[in-house]
């Protein structure tokens, strides 16, 4: 014998060392037990039966199919306000409203911590970006670092509303006004936000972007909204979306389009015509579990929600939380918030990290332009921050208690054991 415990013996001891944790990640019985949770989109028979209508109708491509016409006109009705145009995507939608409003200037203000789909737009439509910090408080644009970057070169203030809130900046709204800035709001994750949501009033903006993605509230596959209140815009929608000016039925090219072919999804469109007619309940039940999750493991320590789960407008896409390393005994960084995360998923819970780093890094063009450290309170949270999915419908109260109770068990192991726990598990995975 060398004097040295073999590597499986070693995990074996561990494991029988920390074994009255009773963590699944250690060996332990998951909380969560197999199949109990429904994946959004949660599709229905119903779902079936509209794209089967679709197929028997034989026309898959038509933008002034009946189904997409109607499916605007709804989606225009449930907002209370805006014209509604359907196009390909969340992606495409921004960059019809950028193609419109480029000509006031060459720059977009935007938030570091933003998804790479919001941004990209601002190149293809032959702008550049200003990244600015995000509000702790938030998760969405600081309004002051934004109106500090406005200025007579700047076209438009992009403004993302992230997991499902309301992101309402007034302050920055009303110093692009009058500036002549354009406010585009991207609200692909937060659908309630097209709603009237400032003291019975809608955001003021110029136009929003609503995307209606398999993971997003509409739940549809592929497919995007432009909304806005300025009816120039709706037309603008189709000279550069549309090859032929097939809106009206005519097979005729038009010598007038970018040739963008962002029509939307015949299909998809199907799918997200009946998400509008439950979308209020389908919201109502995601803030409902959202707000019963949290009651159930506020007084954790070191937890917090990215926004109020209490709010009755915002559109709770996920619920987004962030965590306090000191807290829990960890140094700054994202070791404290990957062992949750792993012994959370463990446990069966749907808990997901999103991007880790500043938008900008994702995108080639621009990586080098910027820096990560220039943004702290988007460091900041990349690093703490992750996601409970899958609390719409059907899942209820009886998931969130699961949820609850799997939360509890990882933070009881933590406040017995430490922050060597997450070192301990690393070296069990790592041995198999």
């Amino acid at each position: 014998m060398n004097g040295h415990t073999a590597p499986g013996l070693e995990a074996s001891n561990r494991r029988g060392l920390f074994s009255d944790v009773k963590l699944a990640i250690f060996g332990g019985e998951p909380v969560v037990p197999q199949g109990r949770i429904t994946p959004w989109p949660a599709a229905e028979k119903k779902h079936l039966d509209a794209l089967r209508g679709v197929v028997d109708g034989g026309r898959y491509h038509r933008v002034n199919h009946p189904i997409v016409s109607e499916l605007e006109q709804n989606l225009a009705s449930w907002t209370g306000k805006w014209q509604v145009r359907a196009v390909g995507s969340g992606t495409a939608a921004i960059h019809i409203e950028l193609d419109y409003v480029k000509k006031r200037g060459e720059r977009v203000v935007t938030a570091a911590l933003n998804w790479p789909g919001a941004v990209g737009p601002i190149a293809i439509s032959g702008l550049k970006p200003v990244f600015v910090d995000v509000d702790m408080n938030l998760a969405g644009i600081d309004q002051g670092a934004a109106t500090e970057k406005f200025g007579p070169d700047v076209a438009a203030v992009l403004i993302t509303h992230l997991f499902g809130n309301n992101v309402l900046v007034p302050d920055a709204r009303s110093a692009a006004r009058a500036q002549g800035i354009a406010v585009i709001d991207d609200v692909c994750q937060s659908i309630g936000a097209a709603k009237a949501i400032v003291n019975g009033a809608h955001v003021d903006a110029d136009a929003l972007a609503l995307s209606g993605n398999g993971a997003k509230h509409l739940g549809a596959g592929e497919l995007g909204f432009v909304i806005t209140d300025d009816s120039n815009l709706i037309a603008h929608v189709d000279s550069v979306s549309l090859t032929s000016s097939s809106r009206n039925g005519e097979r005729i090219f038009s010598p007038y389009s970018q040739g963008y072919n962002y029509r939307p999804n015949v299909f998809s469109s199907s799918i997200a015509k009946l998400r509008v007619e439950m979308l209020d309940t389908q919201l109502q039940i995601r803030r409902d579990n959202g707000r019963i999750l949290w009651e159930m493991i506020r007084e954790l320590a070191g937890i917090f929600p990215l926004f109020n789960p209490s709010d009755c407008n915002q559109s709770m896409l996920n619920f987004p939380l962030r965590i306090e390393p000191e807290a829990l005994g960890f140094g700054p960084g994202p070791a404290a918030r990957d062992f949750v995360v792993k012994s959370l998923q463990a446990e069966g819970v749907p808990i997901w990290v999103w991007l880790t780093k500043p938008v900008f890094e994702y995108l080639p063009d621009i990586r080098d332009d910027w820096r990560a450290a220039d943004f702290p309170n988007t460091a900041q949270l990349l690093d703490t921050m992750f996601y409970v999915s899958e609390i719409a419908p059907p899942n209820d109260a009886e998931v969130m208690k699961l949820y609850a109770e799997a939360f509890h068990k990882v933070w009881k192991a933590l406040y017995k054991l430490g922050p060597k726990i997450a070192g301990i598990a690393t070296s069990i995975q790592r041995a198999g």
